[in-house]
């Protein structure tokens, strides 16, 4: 069996490289950090590890094609709708994991509101990724909420 993940990084590595050449490390460590954070919350709320790393990887597509984070008005719906061409077109994913993929996408900038589980995984690796990247910026006030309740979830004392 072909591993899925794999082809995912070289296809979105290739699209890095040439839609933003001037940005490679911030989307490489943004996407992946996210992706790495949703298989941690995935492992501890018994989801699909490699569903809620393809959603990470994939969930900042649209601003990848079209410049820096929310340049693009609209990114987690045209991003839902990019990841699916993109997954359609490696072929390797079914219908409904291509459902589950592009819906998380598609919600992860609503951090106020609750939705499906891995919607809200996606949600929460996105927060996780902006408050861990650098200990010293503060939490955003539209991620305060839910970045605490992430720490309490995995049993960490609240550091912001």
């Amino acid at each position: 069996m072909e591993n899925r993940l794999e082809i995912l990084r070289i296809k979105i590595d290739k699209l890095v490289y040439e839609k933003q050449p001037g940005k490679i490390r911030f989307y490489v460590e943004h996407l992946y950090s996210v992706a790495r954070y949703c298989s941690l919350l995935a492992l501890k709320r018994n989801l699909s590890q490699e569903i809620a790393m393809t959603s990470g990887m994939l969930h900042d597509i649209a601003n990848v094609n079209g410049g820096l984070p929310k340049a693009v008005d609209n990114h987690e719906l045209k991003g839902a709708e990019q990841a699916e061409v993109l997954l359609r077109t490696i072929n390797l994913y079914n219908d409904e994991e291509i459902k589950i993929i592009t819906t998380a996408i598609s919600r992860h900038g609503d951090k106020q509101e609750i939705h499906e589980p891995y919607d809200e995984l996606l949600k929460d690796a996105d927060v996780l990724s902006h408050c861990f990247y650098n200990p010293d910026f503060p939490v955003s006030e539209w991620e305060i909420e839910r970045y605490k309740n992430l720490l309490d979830e995995l049993g960490c004392n609240h550091v912001k």
